[in-house]
């Protein structure tokens, strides 16, 4: 009897050892991962992309290249540099220095640090000069015979000097600027540029022109500031426009406007001059009679 129970415990406990080692080789990959730290390993972030604003369209002159990827580009007399990525560069190929420019570009800003900024030009092409029904183009720059860059005489509070100055394109005529000044050649003005509210609208007059006509316009169009005063050849005599053919005025307390007749190389021009009541006041008739008094025709041969 005895016997018998240790034969069934012996039975008893090899069974017991197949079923531990059957459960010992079950298929592992239904068995939890392990993971020692307990928390889960993020992906790696994305790169991040710059971002991109809105496509700006403008016009300017082309001044260079400063390296392989920036390019120089005078908008509104104002420099500016853009980034030219790969894709865009063989636009250039047929644009030279200085030729007037029309583009699309977007500034680029970067998540990591929005201060830095970038402009990309997405599209370029050169713009063609074409003639008016005068036969002098419209919008032309740098196309006369006269060095690009000079010196004029100014006397700006009291002081007489030689300032530089560069050569400007207008309707049928060129002139010199001042650098605080800007010339818009599409709209023939002269502002500064601190405050385009300081202008000259210049008008060339044709070889017939009536100056007692053109007097009752200008008492029109002074009359709305102000009292119309029109300077004699006495009052005129020791300022810049000494041999002014007319010469009228008027202001109130916010801005002086004159109306000014003159000959200059054998033409006749208006100056619409705008000189709103502020600190640019001082330096911005001098300069801006000298540029005017600079004025030459300049009757511009149609492009080759």
């Amino acid at each position: 009897m005895r016997s018998t129970m240790n034969i069934s415990a012996s039975i008893l406990v090899l069974m017991m050892g197949f079923s531990l080692v059957a459960c010992g080789n079950s298929n592992p990959a239904v068995q939890p991962p392990t993971n020692n730290t307990g928390e889960q390993t993020p992906a790696p972030a994305p790169e991040e992309q710059p971002a991109e604003g809105d496509v700006i369209e403008a016009e300017g002159i082309l001044t260079g290249w400063a390296d392989p990827h920036t390019v120089e580009i005078r908008v509104k007399d104002e420099p500016m540099s853009f980034q030219v990525e790969e894709s865009v560069q063989p636009l250039f190929d047929d644009i030279d220095d200085e030729d007037t420019v029309r583009f699309k570009y977007v500034e680029r800003t970067f998540a990591g640090d929005t201060t830095i900024k970038q402009l990309v030009v997405k599209e370029i092409t050169k713009v063609e000069v074409d003639d008016d029904d005068n036969g002098a183009s419209t919008g032309a720059i740098g196309t006369s015979n006269r060095p690009k860059t000079s010196e004029l005489e100014v006397t700006v509070e009291g002081m007489t000097e030689k300032r530089p100055v560069t050569l400007a394109q207008g309707n049928g005529y060129s002139l010199y600027v001042f650098e605080p000044m800007a010339f818009d050649a599409d709209e023939n003005e002269l502002t500064m540029k601190i405050d385009p509210d300081y202008e000259v609208e210049i008008e060339k007059l044709p070889a017939d022109y009536n100056l007692d006509f053109l007097k009752m316009d200008a008492k029109e169009e002074l009359s709305e500031t102000g009292e119309v005063k029109e300077l004699t050849k006495k009052e005129l005599s020791t300022g810049s426009m000494n041999d002014a053919q007319l010469y009228m005025m008027s202001q109130n307390d916010k801005k002086t406007e004159y109306y000014i007749v003159k000959e200059l190389d054998g033409n006749g021009f208006i100056f619409r001059v705008n000189a709103p009541i502020g600190e640019p006041s001082e330096g911005f008739l001098p300069m801006a009679y000298a540029s005017l008094n600079s004025i030459m025709n300049e009757e511009v041969s149609p492009p080759k």
